[in-house]
């Protein structure tokens, strides 16, 4: 190939057989060296697929912050030769390397166990952190259980009230009380985006029982992390860029029998583990 002359540019040097020397890959599971991302780049793709852009580019280094979440919530993968356990993100074994490039500095182990019991590649679940637009937590892929705070994209400028009404009673619940709360959001901006807000306010109904009122509270701390709704598509009229329930279901009917109210025996149980799913518990 013709080569730079004058005050051109140097070609970048080659490697020998003018091959481009391999990215460097870790092999059984030693300790990482301090090799991966620098700066601000985002978490690359796995071989074979296409990078997903990340929403930001704010975050992606290993801070002390998340760094010590992984020590706090996980141990070193302990590796048996009879050791049948998948990533359940690359799905190599979890006797083969990921499939990322190596990561960032200060990560200490190919691969972990988390405090749930299920196993990951460290430069896997880094890849996936880093993928979300909150870099503080993060859930275990196998059984959804949030390690961390973890907090949503819920319009800031939501107001969320209750009240107890001992005069009325819900199916199922005829000897309590009832709490409303009630949800209320303004169209506005976030992110350089238009939203509207439709259907607000939009109330919903718990029993005055101990696992009502717990209920209860966790839905309020769900709210101050911005779980309750997300901006997204309506699944009603199909518009986007709308508030929108966020997976945390709410019975929003007083009336008997309705596919949204009670009676319902286990919906205080599934919603409690709704909220688990988020970190909320």
């Amino acid at each position: 190939p013709p080569r730079f002359t004058g005050s051109q540019a140097a070609p970048p040097p080659r490697f020998g057989g003018a091959q481009a020397a391999p990215p460097p890959r870790f092999t059984g599971f030693q300790a990482a060296p301090a090799l991966g991302l620098s700066g601000s780049q985002a978490a690359p793709a796995p071989s074979g697929s296409q990078a997903t852009p990340a929403s930001s580019q704010q975050g992606n280094t290993l801070s002390k912050a998340l760094k010590s979440l992984l020590e706090a919530s996980s141990t070193p993968y302990q590796v048996s030769p009879k050791s049948g356990d998948t990533c359940p993100v690359c799905q190599n074994s979890m006797l083969d390397p990921s499939d990322y490039e190596p990561s960032l500095r200060g990560v200490d182990h190919e691969a972990i166990t988390l405090a749930c019991n299920h196993h990951i590649h460290t430069r896997c679940l880094l890849a996936m952190v880093f993928a979300a637009a909150d870099n503080s937590s993060f859930s275990c892929p196998h059984c959804q259980r949030s390690f961390g705070i973890r907090t949503g994209n819920q319009p800031s400028n939501g107001q969320m009230s209750v009240k107890l009404d001992r005069s009325i009673s819900l199916a199922g619940f005829e000897s309590v009380g009832t709490i409303i709360v009630t949800y209320s959001f303004n169209s506005g901006v976030q992110g350089g985006v238009s939203y509207t807000a439709q259907g607000f306010p939009r109330i919903a109904y718990f029993p005055d029982n101990p696992q009502g009122n717990k209920v209860v509270d966790l839905v309020k701390e769900a709210f101050k992390r911005r779980l309750i709704f997300t901006i997204g598509t309506s699944s009603t009229t199909g518009q986007s860029n709308c508030v929108v329930w966020n997976d945390i279901h709410h019975k929003t009917s007083r009336a008997r029998g309705d596919a949204h109210g009670y009676p319902d025996p286990t919906y205080l149980d599934r919603v409690t583990e709704e909220l688990r799913s988020k970190g909320v518990q």
